[in-house]
């Protein structure tokens, strides 16, 4: 056999893969979408009327989020029942229960970086194109967010 044949032949072997394997990892990439949800709904209830000044309306960024992230949950056939206030994560507790702007800066900053940090495990668990696609962009945007509060508070973003 010739090296086109074999390239061939592997081409052949990947694009044929089992309906069981595409299943599977559609699976996957739906049980790696549900927690972002709820991290993108605490985000948003945390954020809700305390934004720190100088900051976008980082409530309605993190709706935005958890609306796309839904949308993708939802090609798969599959849904999830949205958080309340009751069920905010610590870290976005942490933001809520903050009592001056500087301690509310801190925890803005402090929960951008855990979900930067979140996203990244996300972005390498991903295998779906579109999905892969949607939790880079809010990985961006994560990022984007992080260095602006981290420059209000007068710090290297890095």
């Amino acid at each position: 056999m010739r090296r086109r044949e074999l390239l061939l032949a592997g081409a052949a072997a990947a694009l044929a893969r089992p309906a069981a394997a595409v299943a599977a990892t559609l699976q996957n990439d739906g049980d790696v979408i549900k927690p972002l949800i709820a991290r993108e709904e605490a985000a948003r209830f945390a954020y809700r009327g305390a934004v720190p000044r100088g900051a976008p309306d980082l409530a309605q960024t993190a709706a935005d989020h958890a609306k796309a992230l839904r949308t993708q949950l939802q090609a798969l056939g599959r849904g999830t029942t949205p958080i309340t206030a009751t069920d905010l994560d610590p870290i976005a507790r942490r933001f809520s229960e903050a009592s001056t702007p500087a301690a509310r800066l801190d925890a803005a900053i402090a929960l951008e970086a855990d979900l930067v940090a979140t996203y990244r495990e996300a972005v390498i668990a991903l295998s779906e194109p579109g999905i892969l696609q949607t939790a880079a962009t809010i990985l961006a945007g994560h990022s984007q967010q992080h260095a602006l509060l981290a420059r209000l508070a007068g710090r290297d973003p890095f």
